[in-house]
């Protein structure tokens, strides 16, 4: 008996997770690096948002919203482990639904931040933030959208199951990506 045969074999991750995975990793950089230029910019300026509950409605409800739909895409992972295409297709219409909402309210703290995009550095900072989690919001729309074409027609496959996963994955990052960003944009 060889020392292998007795060893299970290792799980091979999916080329699409790894890559998914990568993709992340360097966006996390992007985002990263964003923060930290505000961070910068904003310690060197007088500017100060307001923390009013009137100021803040806004950003908590998007975070309220964000966060369900996340626990939306949730079930849609679970709905889609167990090839439950009327699950997957509920939960991640919900999902969107959600998420277009929080892109709505997105678009609306655009137009009433208090801030221009011609603000100094630090306006132009705040909205290249907004704006490219805003892009990654849409992105995983389009994602999300194509789950749900694909749960529409013929029988759940595992691949089909594997791309709700990697959707779900994505939005959990958007809706991780968007944490960070309330904290250090709202609360700071």
């Amino acid at each position: 008996m060889s020392a292998s045969s007795g060893m299970q074999a290792l799980a091979r991750p999916s080329t699409g997770k790894t890559g998914l995975v990568i993709v992340l990793m360097s966006e996390s950089v992007l985002f990263l690096t964003l923060l930290g230029a505000y961070a910068a910019l904003r310690s060197q300026t007088d500017w100060q948002m307001s923390h009013t509950w009137a100021r803040m409605f806004v950003p908590v409800l998007n975070t309220a919203i964000l966060i369900a739909s996340a626990i939306m895409a949730t079930y849609a992972q679970r709905y889609a482990n167990t090839r439950s295409r009327a699950g997957v297709r509920v939960a991640q219409v919900i999902t969107v639904t959600l998420g277009a909402a929080f892109l709505a309210g997105q678009i609306y703290e655009f137009a009433h931040s208090g801030m221009r995009i011609d603000d100094q550095a630090l306006g132009g900072a705040f909205f290249a933030l907004l704006g490219f989690h805003g892009l990654h919001v849409a992105a995983g729309l389009v994602v999300l959208g194509i789950g749900i074409m694909r749960s529409r027609f013929g029988e759940f496959s595992e691949a089909d199951a594997s791309a709700i996963q990697m959707g779900s994955l994505f939005w959990y990052y958007v809706t991780a990506v968007w944490l960070v960003l309330f904290v250090a944009l709202y609360l700071v």
